[in-house]
């Protein structure tokens, strides 16, 4: 009762952007010397570190961090996924020479990696023991959580994200290790917007054959039931109820959340599922090569960036988001406005009804 108590309050918290910061933000954005919009998603990402922070112009130096939940699905098996299992990957994450800690480290992002659910055991100094149960079970025999479970996780992803917040985190990166989790994530997609086109396009293949099949087996399952928490428990894994858990907790401490994946994006479109207002905080920095993500954008209604093609997730791509941001806010504070810069502004066009000299912050 107290954690569905908690879970409840949190939701209930998640409120809109700041208003008043967002427009002295696009104030500035419209008065800084350069064609108005010119920079496109650059001050479409100010405006949301505005909004999110309640400051028209935050300060470059933004406190950030990177949270990895691992856990193992039961369906894994029949995935016909090859390679490193979780916990193999998860070593290789927490290594301080591989990709997600350098790119973290540039970034001055910390990266915390939870062990939400693993089969294996994993000691590993640098992970943060948080196991709530040995992975999902197979959701062809039954329910993947039980209902409270998924309330646990849930709750521990709310505790993750308030602890970074209370250490003055304002950016908080995304990323997500779990064998299986990719069908699971597919699965969720199909329940609330359809079986991606995308994967039947790319069903050539003997492992997205698979990957389809075992979709359209869970929709067959499945009694149409649409709400996050039923949903979660019948397909879900314990790293998308954390995730999904830390992005409602995020949201409702006014931090900025950065996706990684489609795994992510699930779990934030779970998040959105019991709170519309969590798509205001969300970044989508990278274009995802999986198969569902661009239909998991249009959903949660995000454009995303750059187009990396990574063939590695964990976060990769959140952490590089990190760099947009930080571009974003050196071009909020280091760009001077038309009349800090004594510059002549517009006489015609739009730009004449939305440029002055008295703009100087």
């Amino acid at each position: 009762m107290m954690k569905e108590k908690t879970l409840a309050q949190i939701i209930a918290s998640v409120g809109p952007l700041d208003a008043a910061a967002l427009e002295r933000c696009q104030t500035r954005l419209d008065n800084l010397t350069k064609p108005l919009g010119s920079l496109h998603h650059l001050e479409f990402l100010a405006l949301k570190l505005a909004g999110a922070t309640g400051q028209h112009r935050p300060a470059l130096q933004q406190k950030q961090s990177l949270l990895v939940v691992a856990a193992d699905h039961g369906i894994a098996e029949a995935v016909c996924e090859e390679g490193k299992t979780t916990v193999q990957r998860v070593e290789d994450a927490c290594r301080l020479n591989s990709p997600l800690r350098i790119f973290a480290a540039q970034n001055a992002a910390e990266v915390i990696v939870v062990n939400a659910g693993l089969r294996e055991k994993n000691v590993h100094e640098q992970v943060l023991q948080a196991s709530l149960a040995l992975g999902t079970c197979d959701w062809r025999q039954g329910p993947a959580l039980e209902q409270d479970m998924v309330l646990e996780a849930l709750c521990l992803g709310i505790s993750l994200a308030q602890a970074e917040a209370d250490k003055g985190v304002r950016i908080l990166g995304l990323g997500s290790i779990a064998h299986g989790g990719m069908l699971s994530a597919l699965i969720l997609l199909a329940i609330w917007g359809g079986v991606p086109a995308s994967l039947r396009q790319q069903a050539v293949s003997e492992k997205m054959a698979k990957r389809l099949s075992l979709v359209e087996e869970a929709l067959a399952l499945w009694n149409g039931e649409t709400d996050a928490k039923a949903v979660l428990s019948r397909f879900g894994g314990l790293e998308t109820a954390v995730l999904c858990g830390a992005i409602l907790g995020g949201a409702a401490r006014g931090m900025l959340l950065v996706l990684d994946g489609v795994e992510t994006a699930a779990a934030a479109l779970a998040a959105a599922r019991m709170q519309p207002l969590v798509k205001n905080y969300l970044v989508a920095p990278h274009v995802a090569a999986e198969p569902g993500f661009q239909e998991l954008m249009f959903l949660l209604g995000l454009p995303s960036y750059l187009q990396l093609n990574l063939q590695q997730s964990e976060g990769i791509g959140a952490v590089l988001g990190m760099s947009l941001l930080r571009a974003s806010l050196h071009m909020l504070n280091d760009m001077k406005t038309f009349g800090e810069a004594a510059v002549a502004v517009a006489q015609d066009g739009p730009g004449a009804e939305r440029q002055s000299h008295a703009v100087r912050d």
